[in-house]
């Protein structure tokens, strides 16, 4: 028996133009990543081999979308499992607001793409963020850390994120809910729908559609695509 409950939200087009003006205020460090994905993946093979650099590109305005779910701006904590080459997680650690109070930490069962990812945090200067090669059903809160909020009232909630990396109800499988209880998927919308069918637990689930963002841009590229936050 399914014990999801779903709502389908629009896009929040005003917020999608903040994300579109943060994208261009942080472009020069968005293309020296993907200068640097590039030249890690004709050795490491992060994403696929012969990616262009303009799909590199999408990739990582896909992933900046996250922002759109409030809470992805508000987690103290954000676990990018899955990660490969640091996708969605260093998009979101370079423009993040402040680095002071959320810690990102990528994560990926394959220790060449973790070295890799470190390679590039470390290039790149980006502080408040981590990278570690362990299967996923063993991460703990001694491995992803935490940050210290000072103002009362603060969240200080964990989040997980993905990006067509995980099957929705087999990453809550993997995940403790001592770990983490709040997930956030980038996936195709009607496989994202069955796969919350599947999942045995009581949950909420919220789907914001990213068809619209194709009408705003003229594009074709998020057609059947989602953005998935997940309670339990």
């Amino acid at each position: 028996m399914n014990m999801a409950s779903v709502t389908i939200r629009p896009v929040d087009s005003a917020r999608y133009v903040e994300i579109k003006e943060l994208y261009k205020y942080n472009l020069a460090s968005l293309n020296n990543y993907i200068e640097e994905l590039q030249w890690w993946n004709k050795r490491v093979n992060l994403v696929s081999r012969d990616v262009s650099r303009e799909t590199l590109v999408k990739h990582v305005e896909h992933s900046l979308l996250l922002l759109l779910v409030p809470i992805v701006n508000e987690a103290a904590n954000i676990f990018d499992v899955g990660t490969g080459g640091g996708l969605p997680g260093m998009p979101l650690a370079i423009c993040r607001a402040d680095h002071s109070v959320q810690r990102i930490v990528m994560n990926d069962k394959v220790e060449k793409k973790i070295w890799a990812v470190k390679q590039m945090i470390k290039k790149l200067g980006i502080s408040g963020v981590d990278a570690i090669a362990k299967n996923a059903s063993t991460i703990t809160h001694r491995d992803i850390g935490s940050v210290s909020r000072g103002t009362t009232g603060e969240s200080s909630v964990s989040v997980c994120i993905t990006k067509h990396a995980f099957k929705v109800d087999q990453l809550l499988d993997l995940i403790s809910s001592e770990f983490v209880n709040e997930f956030v998927f980038l996936k195709g919308r009607a496989e994202a729908i069955e796969e919350i069918k599947r999942v045995k637990e009581p949950v909420s689930a919220v789907i914001y559609s990213l068809d619209e963002i194709d009408e705003i841009d003229e594009t074709a590229f998020y057609q059947g695509k989602a953005i998935v936050h997940l309670s339990r």
